[in-house]
């Protein structure tokens, strides 16, 4: 499933003399570059996978490169999509990684981070509209969030009695 809905998926395996990240898709849609590192030493991040976007996450993307207010809110469901996409899949991704990188090979579990590649991303970074892009880390609670806009329309729907 990739981050923001269904539609989207895996794209891969991302072996490290491989690893590159690509201009974004001429189609606007975002990839989603999965990292692993220790949660003990938390000192290097290790490319695992990528994710391809699907309508919903580029529509965040977007609203998230073009919004002059409430960013934030537009990367935090970005945030949980992704956080989403990551833990429902994380043992094939722990094992993806394992088998990519003796150093983690043994670690009981592993921090997950992700970069996102789309089309403005480096534009907006270049023009100082966005902090340089670092590997946003993300854990399982951030699935369980609910965002202001959930809150919002359940508070909206108690109001109309449709609770």
């Amino acid at each position: 499933r990739a981050p923001g809905g269904p539609g989207g998926g895996a794209v891969g395996a991302m072996p490290q003399q491989e690893f590159r990240e690509p201009d974004a898709p001429p189609d606007g849609t975002p990839l989603f570059y999965l990292y692993a590192r220790n949660p003990k030493t938390r000192v290097m991040w290790y490319p695992v996978s990528v994710l391809r976007g699907d309508g919903q996450s580029k529509g965040l993307v977007g609203a998230w490169l073009g919004s002059p207010l409430a960013k934030g809110v537009f990367k935090e469901r970005l945030d949980e999509g992704v956080a989403r996409s990551i833990f429902e899949s994380e043992r094939r991704l722990t094992d993806m990684a394992r088998q990519q990188y003796p150093a983690i090979k043994k670690l009981p579990s592993l921090e997950w981070g992700y970069k996102i590649v789309a089309t403005g991303v480096s534009t907006a970074v270049a023009k100082g509209e966005l902090p340089e892009q670092k590997v946003q880390m993300v854990t399982k609670e951030l699935m369980q969030q609910e965002s202001w806009a959930d809150k919002a329309q359940k508070a909206a729907k108690s109001m109309l009695g449709q609770a």
